[in-house]
Protein backbone atom coordinates (compact mmCIF):
# COMPACT_ATOMS: atom_id res chain seq x y z
CA UNK A 1 0.00 0.00 0.00
CA UNK A 2 1.34 3.83 -1.01
CA UNK A 3 2.12 5.49 2.06
CA UNK A 4 1.25 9.17 1.90
CA UNK A 5 2.62 11.91 4.42
CA UNK A 6 2.73 15.76 4.92
CA UNK A 7 6.23 17.08 6.33
CA UNK A 8 6.30 19.55 9.00
CA UNK A 9 6.25 23.08 8.13
CA UNK A 10 9.96 23.59 9.50
CA UNK A 11 12.67 22.16 7.29
CA UNK A 12 16.43 21.70 8.27
CA UNK A 13 18.74 22.49 8.68
CA UNK A 14 17.96 26.13 7.58
CA UNK A 15 14.47 26.35 9.21
CA UNK A 16 12.74 26.77 6.05
CA UNK A 17 8.84 27.20 6.41
CA UNK A 18 7.90 25.02 3.43
CA UNK A 19 4.94 22.48 2.60
CA UNK A 20 6.01 19.54 1.43
CA UNK A 21 4.17 15.58 0.77
CA UNK A 22 5.69 12.19 0.53
CA UNK A 23 3.65 9.66 -1.94
CA UNK A 24 4.88 6.79 -4.18
CA UNK A 25 8.01 7.02 -2.22
CA UNK A 26 8.87 11.00 -3.26
CA UNK A 27 9.19 14.24 -2.04
CA UNK A 28 6.40 16.87 -3.31
CA UNK A 29 4.90 20.15 -3.10
CA UNK A 30 1.65 19.42 -4.81
CA UNK A 31 -0.77 18.86 -1.83
CA UNK A 32 -2.17 15.32 -0.89
CA UNK A 33 -5.96 15.52 0.57
CA UNK A 34 -5.91 12.76 3.61
CA UNK A 35 -2.45 12.58 3.84
CA UNK A 36 -1.38 12.02 7.96
CA UNK A 37 0.87 14.48 9.40
CA UNK A 38 4.11 12.83 10.37
CA UNK A 39 4.52 13.55 14.29
CA UNK A 40 7.14 16.13 14.90
CA UNK A 41 7.55 19.79 14.42
CA UNK A 42 11.24 19.38 11.89
CA UNK A 43 12.12 17.63 9.14
CA UNK A 44 15.16 16.78 8.47
CA UNK A 45 16.60 14.83 5.93
CA UNK A 46 17.86 11.77 6.54
CA UNK A 47 21.36 11.27 8.83
CA UNK A 48 24.43 10.07 6.57
CA UNK A 49 27.26 8.30 8.31
CA UNK A 50 30.27 9.63 5.77
CA UNK A 51 33.02 6.87 7.15
CA UNK A 52 32.00 3.70 9.03
CA UNK A 53 33.06 -0.03 8.75
CA UNK A 54 29.81 -1.83 8.80
CA UNK A 55 31.88 -5.25 8.90
CA UNK A 56 34.03 -4.72 11.70
CA UNK A 57 33.04 -5.59 14.99
CA UNK A 58 32.85 -4.20 18.26
CA UNK A 59 36.81 -5.99 19.20
CA UNK A 60 37.77 -5.12 15.89
CA UNK A 61 36.91 -8.73 14.21
CA UNK A 62 35.89 -9.27 11.15
CA UNK A 63 32.16 -9.74 10.00
CA UNK A 64 30.41 -11.94 7.26
CA UNK A 65 28.34 -10.33 5.06
CA UNK A 66 24.92 -11.41 7.30
CA UNK A 67 26.86 -9.42 10.41
CA UNK A 68 27.09 -6.15 7.97
CA UNK A 69 23.48 -5.98 6.57
CA UNK A 70 22.58 -6.12 10.40
CA UNK A 71 25.13 -3.18 11.19
CA UNK A 72 23.61 -1.62 8.30
CA UNK A 73 20.22 -2.23 9.68
CA UNK A 74 20.73 -0.82 13.08
CA UNK A 75 22.13 2.61 11.40
CA UNK A 76 18.71 2.68 9.50
CA UNK A 77 16.78 2.55 13.00
CA UNK A 78 18.81 5.46 13.85
CA UNK A 79 17.75 7.72 11.38
CA UNK A 80 21.16 6.88 9.55
CA UNK A 81 19.58 6.95 6.04
CA UNK A 82 22.64 6.98 3.78
CA UNK A 83 26.30 5.52 4.07
CA UNK A 84 29.34 5.43 2.82
CA UNK A 85 31.35 2.26 4.16
CA UNK A 86 35.23 3.36 3.83
CA UNK A 87 36.57 -0.39 4.45
CA UNK A 88 35.61 -4.06 4.86
CA UNK A 89 37.74 -6.89 5.21
CA UNK A 90 37.14 -8.93 2.21
CA UNK A 91 35.53 -6.56 0.33
CA UNK A 92 32.24 -8.07 2.20
CA UNK A 93 29.91 -5.33 1.77
CA UNK A 94 30.38 -5.14 -1.82
CA UNK A 95 28.04 -8.16 -1.15
CA UNK A 96 25.04 -6.36 0.35
CA UNK A 97 22.47 -5.81 -2.31
CA UNK A 98 20.14 -2.82 -2.46
CA UNK A 99 16.84 -3.60 -0.44
CA UNK A 100 13.98 -1.84 -0.31
CA UNK A 101 14.20 -2.12 3.65
CA UNK A 102 18.12 -0.95 3.79
CA UNK A 103 19.72 2.65 3.53
CA UNK A 104 21.27 3.41 -0.09
CA UNK A 105 25.18 2.28 0.49
CA UNK A 106 28.20 3.61 -0.98
CA UNK A 107 30.74 0.75 -0.49
CA UNK A 108 34.67 0.71 -0.64
CA UNK A 109 35.47 -2.41 -0.42
CA UNK A 110 38.82 -3.64 1.33
CA UNK A 111 41.36 -1.70 2.21
CA UNK A 112 44.36 -0.83 0.42
CA UNK A 113 47.39 -0.99 2.27
CA UNK A 114 50.94 -2.86 2.31
CA UNK A 115 51.77 -5.49 4.85
CA UNK A 116 52.32 -4.30 8.32
CA UNK A 117 50.28 -1.00 7.22
CA UNK A 118 47.02 -1.98 8.55
CA UNK A 119 44.79 -4.21 11.17
CA UNK A 120 46.16 -7.35 10.19
CA UNK A 121 43.50 -9.65 10.67
CA UNK A 122 40.79 -6.86 8.84
CA UNK A 123 42.88 -7.10 5.68
CA UNK A 124 44.69 -8.66 2.58
CA UNK A 125 48.02 -6.75 2.15
CA UNK A 126 48.76 -5.08 -1.32
CA UNK A 127 52.23 -4.39 -2.40
CA UNK A 128 53.14 -0.90 -3.95
CA UNK A 129 53.70 -3.06 -7.12
CA UNK A 130 49.92 -4.48 -7.20
CA UNK A 131 47.93 -1.31 -5.77
CA UNK A 132 46.23 -0.13 -9.17
CA UNK A 133 45.19 -3.68 -10.06
CA UNK A 134 43.58 -3.92 -6.51
CA UNK A 135 41.70 -0.85 -6.75
CA UNK A 136 40.56 -1.49 -10.33
CA UNK A 137 39.68 -4.56 -8.72
CA UNK A 138 37.61 -3.08 -6.17
CA UNK A 139 35.98 -1.00 -8.67
CA UNK A 140 35.13 -3.81 -11.01
CA UNK A 141 33.44 -5.43 -7.98
CA UNK A 142 31.15 -2.47 -7.96
CA UNK A 143 32.89 -0.40 -5.40
CA UNK A 144 31.75 3.29 -5.62
CA UNK A 145 34.60 4.63 -3.37
CA UNK A 146 38.34 3.32 -3.22
CA UNK A 147 40.03 3.57 0.32
CA UNK A 148 43.58 3.93 0.86
CA UNK A 149 45.94 3.56 4.40
CA UNK A 150 48.19 6.12 3.10
CA UNK A 151 50.18 6.11 6.56
CA UNK A 152 50.64 4.15 9.38
CA UNK A 153 52.63 3.61 12.72
CA UNK A 154 55.38 1.05 12.68
CA UNK A 155 58.70 0.52 15.48
CA UNK A 156 58.21 -0.03 19.08
CA UNK A 157 58.33 1.91 22.06
CA UNK A 158 59.62 5.30 21.10
CA UNK A 159 60.58 4.54 17.93
CA UNK A 160 57.44 4.32 17.01
CA UNK A 161 56.65 6.75 14.32
CA UNK A 162 53.39 7.33 11.46
CA UNK A 163 54.85 6.18 7.86
CA UNK A 164 53.90 6.80 4.65
CA UNK A 165 52.47 3.03 3.37
CA UNK A 166 52.76 4.07 -0.33
CA UNK A 167 55.58 6.56 -2.34
CA UNK A 168 53.80 9.59 -3.81
CA UNK A 169 54.43 8.23 -7.04
CA UNK A 170 52.38 5.17 -6.46
CA UNK A 171 49.30 7.37 -4.94
CA UNK A 172 49.06 9.37 -7.64
CA UNK A 173 49.29 6.55 -10.28
CA UNK A 174 46.19 4.96 -8.00
CA UNK A 175 44.52 7.93 -7.78
CA UNK A 176 44.65 8.46 -11.84
CA UNK A 177 43.48 5.11 -12.32
CA UNK A 178 40.48 5.20 -10.25
CA UNK A 179 39.16 8.65 -11.33
CA UNK A 180 39.55 7.49 -14.80
CA UNK A 181 37.39 4.55 -14.08
CA UNK A 182 35.20 7.32 -12.74
CA UNK A 183 35.51 6.53 -9.15
CA UNK A 184 36.90 8.66 -6.16
CA UNK A 185 39.31 8.05 -3.82
CA UNK A 186 38.88 8.43 0.24
CA UNK A 187 42.62 8.19 1.72
CA UNK A 188 42.93 7.56 5.71
CA UNK A 189 45.78 9.85 7.16
CA UNK A 190 46.50 10.60 10.42
CA UNK A 191 49.88 12.64 10.39
CA UNK A 192 51.13 15.60 8.13
CA UNK A 193 51.26 13.60 4.93
CA UNK A 194 48.09 14.45 4.93
CA UNK A 195 49.47 17.70 3.22
CA UNK A 196 50.81 16.17 0.29
CA UNK A 197 47.80 13.91 -0.46
CA UNK A 198 45.21 17.05 -1.09
CA UNK A 199 47.88 17.85 -3.90
CA UNK A 200 47.44 14.76 -5.65
CA UNK A 201 43.96 15.26 -5.85
CA UNK A 202 42.00 12.93 -3.86
CA UNK A 203 38.43 13.43 -3.27
CA UNK A 204 38.19 12.91 1.14
CA UNK A 205 41.07 13.27 3.68
CA UNK A 206 39.63 10.59 6.82
CA UNK A 207 40.68 11.78 10.19
CA UNK A 208 42.92 14.65 9.28
CA UNK A 209 44.08 15.74 12.20
CA UNK A 210 47.60 16.50 11.28
CA UNK A 211 46.00 19.16 8.37
CA UNK A 212 47.19 22.75 8.28
CA UNK A 213 44.86 25.94 7.74
CA UNK A 214 46.96 26.29 4.52
CA UNK A 215 45.88 23.20 3.41
CA UNK A 216 42.15 23.36 4.56
CA UNK A 217 41.86 26.52 1.90
CA UNK A 218 43.40 24.18 -1.00
CA UNK A 219 40.16 21.49 0.00
CA UNK A 220 37.92 24.39 -0.29
CA UNK A 221 38.98 25.60 -3.61
CA UNK A 222 39.08 21.98 -5.29
CA UNK A 223 35.94 20.66 -2.95
CA UNK A 224 37.99 18.06 -1.17
CA UNK A 225 36.25 16.76 1.69
CA UNK A 226 37.21 15.65 5.13
CA UNK A 227 35.91 13.47 7.62
CA UNK A 228 37.64 14.01 10.94
CA UNK A 229 36.35 11.04 12.91
CA UNK A 230 36.41 13.09 15.98
CA UNK A 231 34.42 10.23 18.39
CA UNK A 232 37.25 7.89 17.04
CA UNK A 233 39.61 10.66 18.09
CA UNK A 234 38.40 10.99 21.31
CA UNK A 235 37.56 7.21 22.52
CA UNK A 236 38.76 6.51 25.82
CA UNK A 237 42.35 4.49 25.64
CA UNK A 238 43.14 1.19 27.46
CA UNK A 239 44.65 1.37 30.72
CA UNK A 240 48.04 0.22 29.30
CA UNK A 241 48.35 2.44 26.37
CA UNK A 242 52.09 3.83 26.00
CA UNK A 243 53.01 7.53 26.59
CA UNK A 244 53.66 8.04 23.47
CA UNK A 245 50.09 7.33 22.00
CA UNK A 246 48.55 9.73 24.42
CA UNK A 247 50.70 12.21 23.43
CA UNK A 248 49.37 11.87 20.25
CA UNK A 249 46.10 11.75 20.83
CA UNK A 250 46.06 15.02 22.96
CA UNK A 251 47.85 16.33 20.04
CA UNK A 252 45.30 15.58 17.76
CA UNK A 253 42.26 16.48 20.04
CA UNK A 254 44.35 20.22 20.15
CA UNK A 255 44.46 20.61 16.20
CA UNK A 256 40.71 19.47 15.70
CA UNK A 257 39.70 22.61 18.19
CA UNK A 258 41.76 24.98 15.66
CA UNK A 259 40.98 23.30 12.53
CA UNK A 260 37.25 22.49 12.48
CA UNK A 261 36.06 26.24 13.32
CA UNK A 262 38.55 26.56 10.46
CA UNK A 263 37.28 24.34 8.07
CA UNK A 264 34.18 25.69 8.42
CA UNK A 265 34.76 29.51 8.06
CA UNK A 266 37.24 28.34 4.94
CA UNK A 267 34.03 26.11 3.47
CA UNK A 268 35.81 22.99 3.36
CA UNK A 269 33.24 20.40 3.23
CA UNK A 270 32.90 18.68 6.79
CA UNK A 271 31.88 15.22 6.93
CA UNK A 272 30.29 13.54 9.94
CA UNK A 273 31.33 9.88 10.34
CA UNK A 274 31.39 7.24 13.02
CA UNK A 275 34.61 5.17 12.14
CA UNK A 276 33.72 1.97 14.58
CA UNK A 277 32.81 4.10 17.50
CA UNK A 278 29.36 5.71 18.53
CA UNK A 279 26.60 7.03 16.60
CA UNK A 280 26.57 9.95 14.25
CA UNK A 281 24.19 11.95 16.53
CA UNK A 282 27.22 11.29 19.13
CA UNK A 283 29.52 12.54 15.88
CA UNK A 284 27.45 15.91 15.38
CA UNK A 285 27.58 16.62 19.27
CA UNK A 286 31.62 15.73 19.48
CA UNK A 287 31.91 18.22 15.94
CA UNK A 288 29.86 21.38 17.56
CA UNK A 289 32.55 20.53 21.18
CA UNK A 290 35.34 20.82 18.81
CA UNK A 291 34.18 24.28 17.57
CA UNK A 292 31.59 23.89 14.91
CA UNK A 293 28.45 26.09 14.85
CA UNK A 294 25.55 23.66 15.49
CA UNK A 295 24.13 24.37 12.03
CA UNK A 296 27.59 23.33 10.45
CA UNK A 297 27.37 20.25 12.65
CA UNK A 298 24.04 19.46 11.72
CA UNK A 299 25.12 20.23 7.63
CA UNK A 300 27.87 17.95 7.98
CA UNK A 301 25.66 14.68 8.86
CA UNK A 302 22.87 16.02 6.26
CA UNK A 303 23.19 18.17 3.23
CA UNK A 304 26.56 18.84 3.05
CA UNK A 305 26.87 15.26 3.18
CA UNK A 306 24.04 13.79 0.68
CA UNK A 307 25.92 17.23 -1.89
CA UNK A 308 28.92 15.86 -1.36
CA UNK A 309 27.89 12.19 -1.93
CA UNK A 310 25.66 12.79 -5.14
CA UNK A 311 22.38 12.25 -2.64
CA UNK A 312 19.81 14.73 -2.58
CA UNK A 313 18.30 16.63 0.04
CA UNK A 314 14.66 17.76 1.10
CA UNK A 315 13.47 18.63 -2.00
CA UNK A 316 10.12 18.09 -4.43
CA UNK A 317 10.88 14.85 -6.67
CA UNK A 318 13.75 13.62 -4.22
CA UNK A 319 13.50 10.10 -2.62
CA UNK A 320 11.25 10.68 0.94
CA UNK A 321 14.69 10.13 2.97
CA UNK A 322 13.23 12.03 5.96
CA UNK A 323 13.65 12.38 9.84
CA UNK A 324 10.88 13.89 12.07
CA UNK A 325 11.84 15.48 15.73
CA UNK A 326 9.86 17.26 18.22
CA UNK A 327 13.19 19.24 19.92
CA UNK A 328 14.87 21.28 17.17
CA UNK A 329 18.80 19.53 16.74
CA UNK A 330 20.41 23.30 16.13
CA UNK A 331 20.30 23.88 19.79
CA UNK A 332 21.07 20.58 21.24
CA UNK A 333 22.26 17.87 18.57
CA UNK A 334 22.29 14.98 21.02
CA UNK A 335 18.31 15.63 19.66
CA UNK A 336 19.18 13.72 16.69
CA UNK A 337 19.28 10.45 18.48
CA UNK A 338 15.60 10.60 19.59
CA UNK A 339 13.10 11.20 15.68
CA UNK A 340 10.19 11.14 16.12
CA UNK A 341 9.44 9.00 12.84
CA UNK A 342 11.96 7.93 10.29
CA UNK A 343 10.75 7.69 6.76
CA UNK A 344 13.02 5.33 4.27
CA UNK A 345 11.66 5.44 0.43
CA UNK A 346 8.28 7.00 1.60
CA UNK A 347 8.36 3.80 4.04
CA UNK A 348 7.52 4.79 7.34
CA UNK A 349 9.77 2.06 9.77
CA UNK A 350 9.69 3.96 12.92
Amino acid sequence: MTETWRLPPTVLPEGERRDLWVADGLITSDPIGGAESLPGRFALPGLVDAHCHLAVGVDREPLERAGARAALLRARDQGVLLVRDVGAPHSVTLDIRAEPGLPPLLAAGRWLAPLGGFYPTLHDPVPAADVVLAALAEVARGATWVKIVTDWPRGEGADRRVVPSYDAETLRRVIDAVHAAGVRVAVHAVSRFAIDLVALGVDSVEHGEFLDTTTLRVMAERGIAWTPTVSAVTAPLPADAPDELRRRVATSMENLRELLPAAARLGVTVLAGTDTVGTVADEASRLVQFGMAPIDALRACTTAARAFLGAPGIEAGASADVLTFDADPRDDPAALARPTAIVLRGHRVR
